[in-house]
């Protein structure tokens, strides 16, 4: 049978001393004297004791844990996220705690969950928890931030990337290449990037005197998604096409030169979003809208910092500059 481990009550007892000294010796407060100190931790060892951070850090009301809340676990995006802000929470002394809602979870059932946390503080780095969702965190006294998304005249703050330019960026690329006929394949419907994505580019195609023959997506974000969508769409034959990210692009990549046998570029050219680390890979190269992932982990970081410390900056958007990464499934119309 496995031995229970030794409680603080239990390792106070045996040395004579009370459980809040155990507590505030662990916790490194300066109430504790460098004698009581020292003994304590030589007991700790000898008898084997190790505290419990989980259960101090539940024990009380406190701005240490930060809820990491996704719906979008796969997402390579998102895991380079998940990476960047948790090695710089940890390096502050925050302690991230993630939070992964299933597909077609309410997110409004995820708050009594931080509540039983004592999570006060929410990253959230999906678009796909709706806005009321959200707002209701924020009420219950949370300080809520977004990543790669915002709610408009919400008292939120968020770090995302310009949508609105890079997919103007996109049609402009299409447009300075010959293409005349192009098409829009987005994500789930309803979800934010991908409407303002679908938005943006639908405006600056019109704007340009382009023909925007075809819309397909409303499905995940995944390869399969993007492999039905681009069959989909080349019944009206584009001769460009913009996924509204980089794994929808890949699938409807394999898709076209693979079952349509179609040249990309040649026959067609085609753009994703987000420069996963795949879009670089041999036989892939795909032209792409580039995200830093680094600076909108410092971004979302400094807002962080910020609410923590009373300053308030919680409630800004950030909105920062993308790059089009030109590679090779774009080139010229024929």
């Amino acid at each position: 049978m496995e031995k229970k481990p030794l409680t603080s009550r239990q390792l106070a007892k045996m040395i004579g001393v009370s459980q809040s000294t155990i507590s505030r010796t662990f916790s490194k407060q300066d109430s504790v004297s460098p004698e009581t100190r020292a003994k304590v931790i030589a007991a700790a060892r000898q008898l084997g004791y190790r505290p419990n951070a989980i259960a101090r850090i539940l024990s009380k009301h406190t701005s240490d844990i930060v809820g990491l809340v996704t719906a979008d676990i796969q997402s390579p995006l998102y895991l380079d996220l998940l990476d960047q802000l948790s090695s710089r929470m940890q390096a502050v002394g925050l302690h991230p705690l993630l939070f992964n809602l299933p597909a077609g979870a309410d997110g409004a059932d995820q708050l009594d969950v931080l509540r039983q946390y004592n999570v006060r503080n929410v990253v959230v780095i999906s678009g796909r928890i709706s806005h009321a969702a959200v707002a209701e965190w924020a009420e219950d006294g949370r300080s809520v931030i977004l990543v790669n998304r915002n709610i408009p005249d919400a008292q939120i703050g968020s770090v995302r990337c310009d949508n609105i330019e890079s997919s103007r960026m996109i049609a402009d690329h299409f447009y300075e290449l010959g293409h005349r006929r192009v098409a829009f394949v987005g994500g789930p419907k309803g979800t934010p990037t991908s409407t303002e994505r679908e938005a943006a580019f639908t405006q600056r195609v019109a704007e340009l005197g382009m023909t925007l023959c075809a819309v397909g997506g409303g499905r995940e974000y995944l390869h399969e998604a993007g492999v039905e969508a681009a069959k989909a769409v080349m019944d009206r034959a584009p001769d460009g096409i913009f996924f509204a990210n980089d794994r929808l692009a890949i699938g409807g990549l394999f898709a076209l030169r693979g079952e349509l046998g179609l040249r990309v570029p040649g026959d067609v050219s085609i753009v994703g979003f987000d420069d996963i680390a795949m879009a670089a890979w041999t036989g892939i190269e795909l032209t792409t809208v580039r995200q830093d992932v680094v600076r909108i982990a410092e971004a979302t970081m400094d807002l962080l910092e910020a609410a923590l410390g009373g300053e308030g900056r919680d409630s800004q958007n950030v909105l920062l500059p993308c790059e089009l990464i030109i590679r090779r499934t774009t080139g010229p119309a024929i």
